[in-house]
Formats: structure tokens, sequence, C-alpha cells
């Protein structure tokens, strides 16, 4: 993204019928609600995202768009 000059990271956490975001409050919204385990943003995966993109004059935006667009 830097190297086209694109500095704002649009981050669609939860946009469609799957609940891809691993909640610690709601344990089975992932679990039952992504469409395969592997499809799932764990809490390691964000932090990584979080630490690396100012490291690039990336800023990041985040959105949970619920509950219209998820079926879990």
């Amino acid at each position: 993204m830097s190297q086209s000059k694109l500095n704002i990271f649009h981050f669609h956490i939860v946009d469609d019928q799957s609940f891809s975001y691993e909640s610690l409050t709601y344990l089975q919204m992932s679990s039952k609600g992504a469409y395969k385990e592997l499809h799932i943003y764990s809490q390691n995966d964000i932090k990584d995202i979080i630490e690396f993109a100012p490291e690039r004059g990336i800023r990041i935006f985040v959105e949970f768009d619920t509950p219209s667009h998820t079926r879990s």
C-alpha cells in the first residue's frame, strides 16, 4: 500500500455472511459464524496488522458491519 501511496487501510473485519473476527467476549461467534476455521482473523493476526501498518505510514480504519451483513 505504501508503495502505491495509499495510506488508509479500510479493514472490513465483518462485512459478509460470515463473522470472521475472533472475539474474546463472544467466543462462539467466530467458531460458529465463520465460513471455515481458516477464515478467522485471530487476535494475533489483528495485532500484527496494527503493528505493521504504522511502520509504513498506513492508518487503519476498522469497520464491523453488523447485524445487517452477518447471518451468524
